[in-house]
């Protein structure tokens, strides 16, 4: 995979992290509700990264 790519996997996967959280913490609310409130604080964490990184590539792209 190319280097400019990267964060696109990040935020790809920060998306589902907080759809599977998401779809926890509604649909399955009796058994693991915590376990989708912390998926979703995880897909979070993965989309911020991503967004991160796409904020640091464009500025070594606008540098060059």
């Amino acid at each position: 995979m190319k280097k400019r790519e990267e964060y696109r996997k990040y935020i790809f996967m920060g998306i589902v992290v907080i759809s599977l959280g998401i779809v926890f913490s509604t649909t399955l609310k009796d058994n693991v509700e915590p376990l989708g409130n912390v998926l979703v604080a995880v897909g979070g964490l993965l989309f911020i990264v991503g967004m991160s990184k796409k904020k640091r590539e464009e500025k070594e792209r606008d540098n060059n």
